[in-house]
């Protein structure tokens, strides 16, 4: 359920971008949207069955309003722009359609076509690259949005824990739990962020789509992260795997942080593959030991720590421009 909305908020983002000042009432259609928008957002349920229904609208209805910005744009744009709008309008009109295309289903066939429209929506832009890069994203804007959309999901990480906290606030036990929880989370973010303002080149034409898609596994990561350090202390699903998900989620973010920075990074700035690989190792021989011993459930949130930390000093060592000789 995170996905659609995840690309139900990059549709909007991007349109806005790329053609935003095009749009003489953009206040109409942002009002529009919010009320789908709460529309699928009260259709978030581990019952998914029950809800798919305003769920896919919600979703249909915020995708709609942003193809039909796409096309009253083009009334304003020409050239090459007039080109990309009309292409993306046309591009998400179909995903829209496929998907929408499940209310008319029953049973789990539903849900293959709602998701099959909403890939399909997510792949074509991918396969039309080339032509979006004639007309280039404004990227500090972008690259503010996003670290926005990734400072309310670290928020969400910040609620998780406190409802931990919540139900034995005076156990010792579960003091520190939360407080490491709470160091590894700020540990993650500052490392993001760091990287986010010391790393990124703020002023590289790109067509967005890797920041756009690298977010992606950075925030679901940052989710995954988020509900295994809860499901973990509450000891409801098997412990293998929730510590292969643990661990696999802040791998998820390492890779995905370091491809999006790495692509995007200043000229002057040189990244060691051999630190990062190194950080890697050292992630998945603490994941082997966490699997093979019975070591206490603190010391996995330790390891992770201890990998944060590592991952924060290349951080601040690679933000160093290097300098070249003479």
């Amino acid at each position: 359920m995170v996905t659609p909305m995840f690309w139900a908020w990059v549709g909007q983002t991007m349109f806005y971008n790329r053609f935003g000042k095009k749009i003489s009432r953009p206040e109409v259609f942002m009002l529009s949207q919010m009320f789908f928008l709460i529309l699928m957002t009260a259709s978030f349920d581990l019952e998914f069955a029950d809800t798919f229904y305003t769920f896919i609208i919600g979703y249909a209805g915020i995708r709609l309003f942003t193809v039909i910005q796409y096309f009253v744009a083009t009334k304003k744009l020409h050239g090459e722009q007039k080109q990309v709008a009309n292409l993306l309008g046309s591009l998400f009109l179909v995903g829209i359609l496929i998907s929408l295309s499940s209310i008319f289903f029953n049973g789990n066939i539903r849900f293959f076509i709602m998701y099959a429209g909403i890939f399909l929506d997510i792949l074509l832009p991918l396969l039309n690259g080339g032509k979006l890069q004639k007309v280039p994203v404004h990227f500090p804007h972008l690259a503010e949005r996003f670290g926005l959309f990734v400072i309310i999901t670290f928020g969400e990480t910040i609620v998780a824990i406190t409802s931990i906290l919540a139900e034995k606030v005076t156990d010792p036990y579960t003091q520190l739990y939360v407080f490491l929880s709470f160091v590894i989370i700020a540990v993650l973010w500052a490392s993001y962020f760091h990287s986010f303002e010391h790393i990124v080149d703020q002023n590289r034409a790109t067509n967005g789509q890797i920041f756009l898609y690298g977010h992606y596994f950075i925030i679901i990561a940052v989710m995954m992260l988020a509900a295994n350090i809860h499901l973990l202390f509450l000891g409801h699903l098997n412990k293998s795997l929730l510590f292969l998900f643990l661990y696999g989620s802040v791998a998820l973010f390492f890779v995905a942080k370091q491809i999006v920075f790495g692509l995007h990074k200043k000229e002057e700035i040189e990244f060691s593959i051999w630190k990062e690989a190194a950080l890697i190792g050292l992630l998945i021989c603490f994941y082997l030991l966490s699997q093979l011993t019975s070591l206490p459930l603190m010391t996995s949130l330790l390891a992770i720590l201890i990998c944060a930390l590592f991952d924060l000093t290349i951080r601040f060592q690679s933000s160093k421009p290097v300098r070249k000789r003479s």
